[in-house]
């Protein structure tokens, strides 16, 4: 699932930031796979919904 997101923010689907709110147990995979194919300039500092809860 994670390749494919990463590949969906690559085409320009969704961007990273809606995609890692949505699923943040993907991250450490669509950033290896957003890293893998040359597109790290994607991966963006993103504050999920997550995180907020834990602050």
């Amino acid at each position: 699932m994670a390749a494919y997101m990463g590949q969906r923010i690559i085409d320009k689907a969704y961007t990273y930031d809606f995609v890692i709110n949505k699923r943040p147990d993907l991250k450490e995979g669509i950033d290896a796979y957003l890293t893998e194919h040359g597109q790290a300039n994607l991966i963006t500092n993103t504050v999920t919904q997550q995180d907020q809860t834990t602050r």
